[in-house]
Formats: C-alpha cells, structure tokens, sequence
C-alpha cells in the first residue's frame, strides 16, 4: 500500500516542493492550502490520484469538517505559515495574531488532527524555523511562532511514541521561498543588488555557508524524517539552518 501523507501549505516554498519530492517517491498526498490556484496548478502538475481541499488551517470547523480525509495517514508535514517584519514597539496586536494564528494555532489543528488519523508507526514533520532558537530584530512574532512549534513538536513526540508515531521537527534558515521574497524589504534588496538574483546572492552572504537554501533541499531532509532512514528520531529539531545558529 502507498504511503499516505497529509501536507499543510502545499501550494508554494517548502510544502509545494516537499509535494514533489514525496509524490516522485510514490506517495498518496491531501494536499491543503488556502492559495485555491496554487493548489490546482500543483495537482496539474503532480496528476491523478491526489486529493486538495482550499482551507485556512487556523479554523478549526474547516478541520472538523474533513470528511475527505477518509484514508488513514502514514505521514504528514505541517508546513503552512506566513511571516510578518516589525519591531515590538511598533507591531500591531492584530498583525502578532495574524502570524501566531497561522504558525502556531494552524500546526496545532494540523497536527492534531494528523496524531487523530495516521497509522501505528506513522511519521510526522512540522516545519520550525532557525528564528525559533536564535532573536533577530523584526522577528518578534514569527521567532515566537516557531519557537512555540518546535515545543508542541516535542510534547506530541513523547505523546505519540507509545503507538510508535515520530514527530519531529526541521528548522531551515534563509530559504528561497515566496514568503521571504514576498517581504517588503526584500525589494529593496532588488533595486540595490539588480534584480531578485542579486537580491539572493546579497542576502546569501549572510550565511556561513554563504548561500540561502533552495526548497528542494529542505524537501530532501523532510523526506528523511518521513522515512525508516530516521527511524531512531523522535523529538528532534533538524536544524539545516546554513550556519545561521551558529
């Protein structure tokens, strides 16, 4: 039997890539996203034989209404999240609620409902962030997002090993994805380095490794805290962060 996976912001960055990476494996995927075109151009892509549903991960009757998620899982990846820039001082409470109901909120319906669903020796991988264990300015609510993630991650980790389900956790760095580019700081580094490569390579720089990671990669490792490779890890939080932590 194909193994079965549920994955949460399917529609772009990391979770559009993951969906590649794990449907060229074989995978059945339900896939979930907000961004209905996204959703569809992907389940072009990908073919017959996957199932969307256009939701917004913080609502908890769009969970409750799931009638279409009628297979039980062997995985899942809570990848949906959005990001916000803005120092403490000047943040609104709506936009602190805005990005925690998202990150926070949404992981906790989604994995709740995976823990519901998936199979005896199951696997699931929440995408955490290098800004949950290491402050930057501007990050207040997102840092705080993941940070709160990678803890659920490893409270349903202990919850779940006795059913033999790992929960884990990865916390990439700077990763070329919309919702980075999609920040308005980041056109500025447009203007200043001559287009969106630059832009990039600029911002690169300031990794040690020097260079920001491609969704594919991250892809790659998620599989890998999927599959029996990883079979030892429970509780983790992978970071593949570039040197960013360091």
């Amino acid at each position: 039997m194909a193994a079965h996976t549920l994955i949460t912001g399917a529609a772009s960055g990391i979770g559009r890539a993951t969906a590649r990476h794990l449907a060229a494996d074989g995978h059945v995927l339900s896939l979930i996203d907000l961004d209905a075109a996204g959703l569809a151009s992907l389940r072009e892509e990908l073919g017959e034989g996957h199932a969307v549903c256009v939701m917004d991960v913080a609502d908890p009757e769009a969970w409750a209404a799931m009638a279409w998620l009628e297979a039980p899982l062997t995985g899942a990846v809570i990848s949906a999240g959005i990001s916000d820039a803005a120092e403490i001082s000047q943040m609104s409470f709506e936009a602190w609620r805005r990005v925690l109901s998202v990150n926070l909120d949404g992981a906790f319906l989604a994995l709740q409902a995976a823990l519901r669903r998936i199979e005896e020796g199951g696997a699931i991988v929440a995408v955490s962030s290098a800004s949950g264990h290491k402050a930057a300015p501007m990050t207040a609510s997102y840092g705080a997002s993941k940070a709160g993630l990678s803890q659920l991650v490893k409270v349903a980790a202990l919850e779940a090993a006795p059913r033999k389900v790992r929960v884990n956790a990865i916390a990439p760095g700077g990763v070329k994805t919309p919702m980075f580019s999609g920040q308005a700081f980041f056109d500025g580094f447009k203007t200043e380095h001559g287009g969106e490569a630059g832009a990039w390579a600029a911002l690169g720089e300031t990794m040690p490794l020097g260079r920001f990671a491609e969704p594919e990669e991250i892809a790659g490792l998620i599989a890998f805290l999927l599959s029996e490779a990883s079979a030892t890890m429970t509780g983790s939080v992978l970071n593949c962060d570039g040197g960013y932590g360091l």
